[in-house]
């Protein structure tokens, strides 16, 4: 018997915004480089989008509605996520010169995605900590159940008049921002990308990917050293989503002799994708002798693997590449 999941959901999959022209602004103050128009969300929706600036010496940041979901200050290609609320949102980004340069913006792309087993909350101002669970899948899956799923938190910070620093484990900025989760463990973590504030340009933007377990409440706090600091976020947390770190996002659980396959994709960008099917032994000399099936590349990348002698309940799947998602399980159960 063969099954299969996209867990990925491409039939909800939209493209909004596809315009590679680039347009320039030369003003020190802060205002609209492009209107992209808007786009209408008739679900709460996750909003991947990625842009490319030109030259070095401007500020910028991305408003999608009434809030900002990116801050950037340095050439280069930037992507990212938001999950936006349904309804109508206009899209722009907004510039003024920090030095000499001319804004300069191009290739800028947005638009929607939806997965299976995610769990949200809406692009806003921040207020109070936010607890959220992803449920364990009852009954189980052709595969087995959910075992940890990534949290990503996504948020931009700006301090009226002054500079504002995102603050990893350790750090004592003026106007820091940090990120902790759960209450009980009091953990704050590290930020995976910093782009901290230059003066006071309000370009700071920051987003924390963990991995975290399925089935249990997660409570994301956002602490400021300034009342005054306002800080807009959106979180997203789904066992699909691809990090910078290992995720198990599944408990194998199926008969010997079965065949399991995965696809993963590119999301917001197109990294090295890696799974790795085994378990890292008591001693640990490598890849080679901890895993039975490997499988790393960028693109579309499937992998295969026939559990003739392993039994799956023994071993797990352990995945990373920041930018990148599960899109498809398959299962020839024997």
């Amino acid at each position: 018997m063969v099954y299969t999941e996209q867990v990925r959901q491409l039939a909800s999959e939209q493209n909004f915004i596809d315009v590679a022209t680039a347009y320039t602004r030369n003003n020190a103050a802060w205002g609209t480089i492009h209107e992209y128009g808007n786009i209408t969300l008739s679900e709460d929706s996750l909003i991947v989008f990625t842009f490319v600036i030109g030259l070095t010496q401007s500020a910028y940041r991305l408003k999608i509605g009434s809030y900002y979901a990116h801050g950037c200050y340095v050439a280069g290609t930037y992507t990212g996520l938001a999950f936006v609320a349904a309804g109508t949102h206009m899209v722009k980004m907004e510039q003024k010169n920090v030095g000499a340069d001319t804004g300069h913006i191009s290739n800028f792309q947005l638009g929607k995605a939806k997965f299976s087993d995610t769990k949200n909350s809406n692009l806003a101002a921040y207020s109070v900590p936010v607890s959220l669970t992803i449920a364990q899948r009852s009954p189980p899956s052709f595969f087995g159940t959910l075992k940890n799923a990534i949290w990503a938190i996504m948020v931009w910070a700006y301090t009226p008049g002054a500079q504002t620093n995102f603050e990893n484990v350790g750090d004592v900025s003026v106007n820091g921002v940090a990120v902790a989760f759960d209450f009980f463990d009091g953990d704050q973590q590290n930020w995976t990308v910093r782009i901290q504030d230059t003066g006071s340009n309000e370009t700071a933007y920051a987003y924390c990917f963990q991995s975290k377990t399925v089935g249990l409440p997660h409570t994301i706090t956002i602490t400021k050293r300034n009342a005054a600091t306002v800080v807009h976020i959106s979180i997203f947390a789904c066992p699909w989503l691809l990090a910078g770190i290992d995720n198990e996002p599944m408990t194998l659980n199926f008969s010997q002799g079965s065949t399991l396959y995965l696809v993963f994709e590119p999301l917001n960008a197109d990294p090295t994708k890696n799974s790795y099917i085994g378990k890292v032994r008591a001693v640990s000399y490598g890849d080679t002798t901890d895993f039975y099936s490997t499988a790393s590349g960028t693109g579309i990348l499937a992998h295969t693997y026939t559990f003739e002698l392993v039994d799956a309940t023994s071993v797990t799947v352990i995945v990373n590449g920041l930018g990148g998602c599960i899109s498809l399980i398959g299962l020839d159960e024997r």
